[in-house]
Order: C-alpha cells, then sequence, then structure tokens
C-alpha cells in the first residue's frame, strides 16, 4: 500500500492572502489580542498606556498582509523588556500568548 503525498502549490496564494477575508480574519484576531493588552495594561500599568495600544495593518513588500497589535508611548519598550527604572512586564506578548490557536476553523468533525 503507499502513500499519499500531498505537496502544496503556492501559485494562487498570493491570491489567497489579499482576500478579503483573510484581512478581516487578520484584523479580527489583532484586534482580539489588543483588546487582552488594554485589559492587562490599564491592571497593571495606567490608562493612559492602554489607551497607546492599537492594531496596525500592512503589507509587507513581499504582498503579505499582517495586522499586529503595537503600543505607541515613548516607554512601551520599557514595559514590555524592561529597564534599569521599570520592571518587565510583556503586556503584549502575555495577551498574543493567552489563547494560542489558529485563524483556520476546527475542522476535525468533518469525515
Amino acid at each position: 500500500m503507499s502513500r499519499v503525498r500531498i505537496q502544496f502549490d503556492e501559485r494562487g496564494m498570493d491570491e489567497i492572502m489579499r482576500l478579503p477575508a483573510v484581512r478581516a480574519a487578520l484584523k479580527a484576531k489583532a484586534e482580539e489580542i489588543a483588546g487582552r493588552a488594554r485589559s492587562m495594561a490599564a491592571s497593571e500599568i495606567d490608562d493612559d498606556f492602554a489607551s497607546e495600544i492599537r492594531v496596525s495593518e500592512e503589507i509587507r513588500p513581499s504582498g503579505r498582509p499582517t495586522a499586529k497589535v503595537v503600543a505607541d508611548r515613548d516607554d512601551a519598550a520599557d514595559h514590555e523588556w524592561g529597564s534599569t527604572n521599570t520592571q518587565r512586564r510583556r503586556i503584549l506578548g502575555r495577551a498574543a500568548a493567552v489563547e494560542p490557536q489558529t485563524l483556520f476553523r476546527d475542522r476535525s468533525d468533518r469525515p
């Protein structure tokens, strides 16, 4: 008995990644993470820091769309990674890792 071999064909991937549904899914996931980050920031740092957390959408030079959560305040890196005067809190990193999952629906129940 031979094994089935599946080979991924990337020819249509660029068009798929540019679909509005894919971009909407990326933004929805980033907004979900941003919400968790704002909640953590408000409780651990302050409301001003939480209000500086936002979602940034962009298209990479390769054509791949992205949606990422960013904190725009000047001391954001200090709060994320720590410094001599600021405790390391990892607000964005923790918010992203709270519930790791894929963007794709679970299809394990399909025959």
